[in-house]
């Protein structure tokens, strides 16, 4: 009576401790909530910002940060920015930088390489690949497991580095 009555709270136990736990990863839809507006004029960037503004011409986003385990075992995180082009013109890229801490190598300069009409979004069909094995890369891709396993998006920024406009 008392080993099922332990079996049945280790279970109960388990269960509770696992879907406890679970809630506190990284999900998609916590990404959603972060996001970087700027404004544009003649081709230029006048402003820029991570709180909500009306209408911006650029929105960037952070749509993926995805744990991943690659085939020779080695644990990866896949990290993807988009932009959204409101400019009234076509762009043939962009450089954004997304900052996970305040620490040095704690961020990634993401590289847009695709052309990005007007109102339309780039896509994350290429992404940027933070091995767990690349020593120079070590603080970011603790910083992103971090981060992924606490949920905690507070310490992601983004900034726009370069925005390219296509040629006429």
């Amino acid at each position: 009576m008392l080993k099922s009555k332990l079996s049945c709270f280790s279970l109960f136990f388990v269960l509770f401790a696992s879907s406890a736990f679970a809630n506190s990863y990284l999900r998609p839809e916590f990404l959603k909530e972060i996001q970087y507006g700027c404004l544009v004029e003649e081709k230029s960037v006048v402003f820029c910002t991570g709180q909500n503004i009306t209408e911006p011409h650029l929105i960037v986003r952070l749509p993926l940060l995805e744990p991943i385990i690659l085939s020779n075992g080695v644990r990866a995180f896949r990290v993807m920015a988009t932009l959204e082009n409101n400019t009234g013109y076509n762009l043939s890229g962009a450089s954004v930088r997304v900052s996970f801490g305040e620490e040095p190598g704690e961020f990634l300069d993401v590289l847009i390489s695709e052309k990005i009409i007007y109102r339309a979004t780039s896509t994350i069909n290429k992404s940027h690949l933070i091995r767990s094995d690349v020593p120079i890369i070590a603080p970011l891709y603790q910083r992103l497991n971090e981060i992924y396993l606490s949920a905690d998006i507070s310490q992601i920024k983004i900034s726009l580095n370069e925005l390219i406009f296509e040629e006429a």
